[in-house]
């Protein structure tokens, strides 16, 4: 079946994609302006979004016997009611506590979506055509993320804000429910060994750690390092955007450069976007404009690693049919960096103000190229020699 066939077959999918992922967006990078407005300083932002990501560690774990025991449909729709009930229960309490459990559960069902999703796309899309139904899957995820992170430039209220992202999570639930689509059989859960895949894949190990922490930490603490400067909520929409627009250019020229160059080669060329990027906030003060160009050129650098990544182990990968306990691997130590990286930033930022994020991510990047340039070089595998069909194994 060609790709185009498969899209059309799953284009319930791909809808409820579309609005989860602007709910989620909406929500993620909402939090830091919304406790900014409370009054809160940088450490608890960053502790309140890290709940967040401790849900999402749960449910990497957890979220695949869920959905093997109830299916890929019903799970969505657990996953959504959850995910919509935790979003609104934000306007009756300001409790942080409260709030910090919310973030939990939401982290749960987000991540328990994102093994509903790709699991389907999985299986559904064969190794000769998984890359294209991949690369649909991003441009719906940068559209539709793209698109919530704008609605903050509306300047909604608090109240409006979770209620909005609410309504759009549950409105996710009712394309796989009013379409008739067919649900996928999920493999059988193995075991996740981070020591056993560090040692097949260590460069992959480390940069979706690092990944995570620079990804997430920009979703979750870049609106905060807009408000430091003292720019309102419109700016922060439109700093985030770039961000993310940058994000979603680079992965469509990134994937032809790893495959023709290696993964280490694309990883050293992103992570130096994104080092020299941040040099620029050292040595310069630009304005919002120039910020939003470099914001940009930030995405550009970090959005591509945690792809890089899977695809790095993938090319080490030996036995074929380990390919899913190594992508939960990768994906693992992807949650476990988004956990640490808003409680660092939130740190760093309390005590150093903007500073302490823009050497967060000069560190971090500046390891990442020191540490990728010690590594091996190794060209992607090729799986089918006819042309067109180049692929890696990315199970």
């Amino acid at each position: 079946m060609s790709p185009k066939k498969i899209i059309k077959s799953m284009t319930a999918l791909f809808a409820s994609m579309a609005f989860l992922f602007a709910g989620n967006a909406l929500i993620v990078t909402s939090i830091g302006v919304v406790l900014k407005e409370r009054g809160e300083g940088p450490l608890v932002v960053g502790i309140i979004s890290s709940c967040f990501f401790i849900g999402g560690l749960i449910g990497t774990i957890s979220a695949h016997k869920i959905i093997s025991k109830i299916g890929h449909i019903r799970s969505f729709g657990l996953f959504g009611a959850i995910f919509g009930i935790s979003a609104m229960l934000h306007t009756i309490s300001n409790n942080l506590i409260f709030w910090a459990i919310l973030r939990f559960l939401i982290g749960v069902c987000y991540y328990g979506f994102l093994m509903v999703i790709e699991s389907w796309l999985n299986e559904k899309s064969k190794n000769a055509i998984r890359s294209r139904i991949l690369g649909f899957y991003e441009i719906v995820f940068y559209l539709s993320f793209g698109i919530g992170t704008l609605i903050i430039a509306l300047n909604l209220s608090r109240h409006n804000v979770f209620i909005l992202s609410a309504a759009l999570i549950l409105f996710s639930s009712l394309p796989l429910n009013l379409i008739k689509i067919k649900e996928p059989i999920l493999p059988a859960s193995s075991p996740i060994s981070i020591p056993k895949i560090f040692d097949i894949a260590p460069l992959a190990i480390i940069t979706s750690f690092i990944a995570g922490m620079l990804i997430n930490g920009f979703f979750s603490m870049a609106p905060l390092f807009i408000l430091l400067q003292k720019f309102n909520n419109q700016a922060v929409s439109y700093f985030t955007f770039c961000g993310i627009l940058g994000g979603f250019f680079a992965q469509t020229i990134m994937g032809t450069i790893s495959d023709k160059l290696g993964r280490k080669f694309a990883i050293i060329t992103c992570s130096s976007i994104g080092f020299f990027t941040m040099l620029v906030f050292i040595f310069f003060k630009p304005c919002l404009y120039i910020q939003y160009c470099l914001s940009f050129l930030l995405g550009m650098g970090i959005f591509c690693l945690y792809a890089l990544a899977l695809a790095r182990a993938n090319d080490v990968l030996v036995i074929k049919n380990k390919g899913v306990e190594l992508g939960r691997g990768v994906l693992f130590c992807y949650s476990l960096g988004s956990l640490f990286g808003p409680l660092i930033l939130g740190f760093l930022m309390q005590y150093f103000n903007t500073k302490g994020f823009i050497w967060f991510y000069i560190s971090l990047l500046g390891f990442l190229i020191l540490f990728t340039i010690n590594r091996p070089h190794i060209l992607s595998k090729k799986f089918n020699k006819k042309p067109g069909n180049m692929v890696m194994l990315d199970d």
